[in-house]
């Protein structure tokens, strides 16, 4: 049997243009998935993906 990672429900308020919505619901269509779930999905993929951004000292040393 395989173990499950554990996963903790947070809820969050996004403000997003409607154009993200409507291509979030097309998604959802064509996939199958529901939205919810997707958004999630993109979300966790995006935030594990990024990069984290250069400190601002060492940005300031440089100049």
């Amino acid at each position: 049997m395989k173990d499950k990672t554990p996963v903790v429900k947070q809820l969050y308020r996004l403000s997003v243009e409607p154009r993200v919505v409507e291509r979030l619901v097309t998604l959802a269509n064509r996939t199958g998935e529901p939205r919810s779930r997707l958004a999630s999905r993109l979300f966790t993929e995006a935030v594990l993906s990024a990069k984290p951004a250069a400190s601002r000292t060492a940005k300031r040393s440089r100049a």
